[in-house]
C-alpha cells in the first residue's frame, strides 16, 4: 500500500511508517504532517529542523519550513527557540497574504505571552486581529491580558470571542467575572449557568455561579416557563399574495414546534378549526382573533382571549384561514427561538402528545419556498444564484417528503432540513426567483434529487457515498476554477491547500467571508470529551480514520485513557467542538507533557456535499446561468420541470 492511500483509508500509522522507511527527502514534508496528526509533536519538530539543513532548498520551500518550525516550537513549548526564529520568519511573512500574516502575529503574540512579555503580546494580538478579525482564540487571549489594565476593553474582547464561537466554554468564567465586577449580575449569572451546564465538575464555575445567584436568584435553560406562557400578540398579520397553485407539487408539512405546552396564535382573518381528516368545522370565527392552544396529558385545548375553552381533543386539530391571502402569527419557541413571533401562510395542525404538542405548518410547496430561499441565501445575491437556490430547495423538499412522518411532518423548519422563517423572511427578489423556476427540479434517476447544499465547500466538494455511506447522485467536484483531482493530495499538499487561500468562486469577497473559507479553531480535550457519545477518559490523541478525495474526514478515532471512541460522518463537527466542517488537519498544543488544546486548521463551512452556496453566487456573478451552476455541482442530475 502506498503512503497516500494508507493515509486516506485511515491507516495513518502505516503511512507514517512507510514514509519513514523510504527516507526520501521529498516525503519528509508529509511525514511532518503525519507526526503532527499523530500527536508526535517533538518528532515533527526534529524533522523540520533536519529538513532545514537540506542543501539546495529553494527560497519558498525554506520560508515554508521556517514558518512550520516556528509554530511547532510554540506548540511543544520551546518558546525561546520560537522567539529566536521569529525575526527570520517575519521577514518572509510580510510578502504573504493578510491571513497568513495574521496567523504569524497570533503565534508571535502567544510566544511573548508565554515568555512573560504581556505588553508585547498585546501589541501583536491586536496586530493579528486587525488583519483577520475572525480568530476567537486571539480575542480570548487578548481579553485575558487586558483584564487588569483595561477591564472594559477586556470584556469587549471576551464577548467578541463568545459571539464568534459559542462552543468556546473557557471564555465564560472570565467574562462572567468582568460582568460581575460591573454589577451586571444577571448577565454574569446566565453565562455561568451555561458554563456550569457544560462543565459541571468545575469548582471555580460552580462557586462563581453560587455567588451570582445570591444576588440574582434563579435562571436556567429555557423551557416551558416564562418564555412559553400565553402571549398577547399585538402585531396584525399582513396580507399576502398567494403563489399560483402547482398541483404536481402539492402541499408540504413543516414541523415548527415539538413538545410544547402552549402556543399563541393570531389569525389574520376568518378561520375555522376542524379535526384532521375531517373538514367539518368544529369552531368558526368570522374575523381575525387571537387564541391559545394548550396541551396537557395528551389533550389539546383551544382557548379564546378570555380563557374560555373552545375545543378539547385527544387527536390532531387543524386550523385554516378562509382566505389564502391571510396568514397567522405564531408565538412560542418557533424554530427553537424562545418567545419569537413568526408569521406563516397556510394551515396549522396541533398534534397532542404525552410530552406536549407538535405544531405543523401545512402549506403549498411554492409558498413554503418563498420563506426558505431568502433565509438560505441573501436576496441581494445575483438572480441566477437565487434561481439555483430555489431549484435545489424545491428538489430537496419534494425528495424528502415523508422523512419525519412518524413525528407528524415532512421536514423541520430549521437548518436540520431547510431554514424556514415564513412570511417574515420573504423578499421580493427571492420570491421572483421561486416564481421564475416554478416546478423545476433536479432529477436523480427517476426520482427528484435530494439536492444537498451547504454554505462553502472550501474549494472542493465531496461525494455522498464516501461521507454518508449511500449514493445520492452527488459526486465530488472541484470549484470551477480548480483542476479535478485524479488522485488524493499528499498529506503535506493537503495541509498547504487547507492553509492557503486558492482563488475560487467560493472565495469571492462579496459573497463569502474568510472564516467560512479557511479557519483555525482551538478546542480543549475537556470540551471534546463532554461532546462524545461515550467517555474515553482523558483524551490523548485524535486520529483520522478515513478521508475522501476532497480531504474531508468521514471517520475519527478519539483515543483516551479509558477507551477509544469512533466518530463518523457529520457527527465529527460537533464532537470536535462545533467545527465549521470536516475538512481539517490536527495539531496539538502541549503543556507539561499533556494536550492543552487540539488545534484544528480547516476549510469550508458545512457538510460539503452538493451545491456550494458561496460558490454559486460567485459563479453567477461571473455570468454563469442557473443551469450551468446546478449541473456543475450536480453533474449526475437532470434538470426538468415536473
Amino acid at each position: 500500500m502506498q503512503p497516500v492511500e494508507a493515509y486516506y483509508s485511515g491507516k495513518i500509522e502505516n503511512a507514517a511508517f512507510i514514509l519513514f522507511k523510504q527516507n526520501r527527502p521529498e516525503d519528509k514534508h508529509s511525514l511532518v504532517i503525519l507526526n503532527w496528526e499523530l500527536g508526535e509533536m517533538t518528532k515533527a519538530t526534529e524533522l523540520l529542523e533536519e529538513l532545514l539543513k537540506t542543501d539546495n532548498l529553494n527560497p519558498a520551500e525554506k520560508e515554508e519550513l521556517q514558518f512550520k518550525l516556528f509554530i511547532s516550537y510554540y506548540l511543544i513549548g520551546s518558546y525561546s527557540k520560537a522567539a529566536q526564529l521569529r525575526s527570520t520568519v517575519e521577514a518572509a511573512i510580510l510578502k504573504k497574504d493578510p491571513r497568513l500574516r495574521a496567523e504569524f502575529y497570533f503565534y508571535s503574540a502567544a510566544v511573548y505571552e508565554e515568555m512573560g512579555s504581556p505588553k508585547r503580546a498585546i501589541e501583536l494580538y491586536e496586530k493579528s486581529l486587525e488583519l483577520n478579525k475572525w480568530r476567537p482564540m486571539g480575542w480570548y487571549r487578548l481579553g485575558l491580558l487586558l483584564r487588569d489594565s483595561d477591564p472594559k476593553e477586556a470584556e469587549k474582547c471576551l464577548q467578541t470571542c463568545w459571539d464568534q464561537d459559542t462552543s468556546f466554554t473557557n471564555v465564560l468564567l472570565p467574562l462572567a467575572r468582568l460582568l460581575a465586577a460591573r454589577k451586571e449580575w444577571q448577565k454574569a449569572r446566565d453565562y455561568l449557568i451555561t458554563a456550569n451546564a457544560r462543565l459541571p465538575n468545575n469548582r471555580e464555575i460552580s462557586t462563581a455561579l453560587a455567588e451570582a445567584r445570591k444576588v440574582v436568584p434563579g435562571g436556567g435553560v429555557y423551557g416551558d416557563g416564562a418564555y412559553l406562557v400565553r402571549r398577547q400578540i399585538t402585531a396584525t398579520p399582513p396580507k399576502v399574495t398567494p403563489a399560483p397553485p402547482y398541483p404536481k407539487e402539492g402541499t408540504i408539512r413543516i414541523g415548527l414546534i415539538e413538545k410544547r405546552s402552549v402556543v399563541s396564535v393570531k389569525a389574520g382573518g376568518a378561520f375555522f378549526i376542524h379535526a384532521a381528516g375531517n373538514n367539518n368545522p368544529l369552531y368558526s370565527s368570522t374575523a381575525g382573533e387571537q387564541f391559545w392552544v394548550e396541551c396537557s396529558n395528551g389533550v389539546v385545548i383551544v382557548q379564546d382571549k378570555n380563557n374560555k375553552a373552545l375545543l378539547r381533543s385527544g387527536s390532531p386539530l387543524v386550523y385554516e384561514l378562509r382566505s389564502n391571502e391571510n396568514c397567522s402569527i405564531v408565538s412560542g419557541a418557533v424554530n427553537g427561538a424562545p418567545g419569537i413571533n413568526r408569521t406563516y401562510r397556510g394551515a396549522l395542525e396541533f398534534r397532542p402528545g404525552p410530552e406536549g404538542m407538535t405544531v405543523v405548518n401545512i402549506v403549498s410547496m411554492e409558498d413554503y419556498l418563498y420563506g426558505v430561499v431568502p433565509v438560505e441565501m441573501p436576496a441581494s445575491w445575483p438572480v441566477e444564484a437565487l434561481k439555483v437556490q430555489a431549484i435545489a430547495a424545491r428538489s430537496y423538499a419534494i425528495a424528502n417528503k415523508g422523512q419525519f412522518a412518524a413525528r407528524g411532518f415532512d421536514l423541520f423548519g430549521t437548518p436540520h432540513s431547510q431554514a424556514y422563517h415564513g412570511v417574515g423572511g420573504e423578499q421580493k427578489n427571492t420570491t421572483a426567483a421561486v416564481a421564475a423556476t416554478r416546478g423545476m427540479v433536479l432529477m436523480g434517476g427517476k426520482q427528484p434529487l435530494k439536492a444537498y447544499y451547504s454554505a462553502n465547500h472550501g474549494g472542493y466538494s465531496e461525494d455522498c457515498l464516501t461521507m454518508w455511506g449511500y449514493d445520492a447522485y452527488m459526486q465530488a467536484v472541484p470549484d470551477k476554477l480548480l483542476p479535478i483531482r485524479t488522485e488524493p493530495l499528499s498529506p503535506d499538499a493537503l495541509y498547504r491547500w487547507i492553509r492557503e487561500t486558492p482563488a475560487t468562486y467560493s472565495n469571492v469577497p462579496r459573497f463569502s467571508y474568510i472564516s467560512a473559507y479557511r479557519w483555525e479553531k482551538w478546542v480543549t480535550p475537556e470540551e471534546i470529551r463532554r461532546r462524545l457519545p461515550e467517555d474515553p477518559g482523558e483524551i490523548t490523541r485524535i486520529i483520522t480514520r478515513g478521508r475522501g478525495i476532497s480531504g474531508r474526514i468521514y471517520e475519527l478515532e478519539v483515543q483516551g485513557t479509558q477507551k477509544n471512541v469512533i466518530v463518523k460522518g457529520d457527527a465529527i463537527w460537533n464532537a470536535m467542538g462545533s467545527l465549521r466542517s470536516s475538512l481539517f488537519t490536527i495539531r496539538y498544543k502541549l503543556s507539561k507533557g499533556k494536550v492543552e488544546y487540539f488545534v484544528f486548521q480547516g476549510a469550508g463551512y458545512g457538510h460539503g456535499i452538493g451545491m456550494d452556496q458561496h460558490g454559486a453566487a460567485g459563479m453567477a456573478s461571473a455570468g454563469l446561468s442557473a443551469s450551468d451552476i446546478l449541473l456543475h455541482y450536480y453533474p449526475r442530475a437532470v434538470l426538468q420541470r415536473l
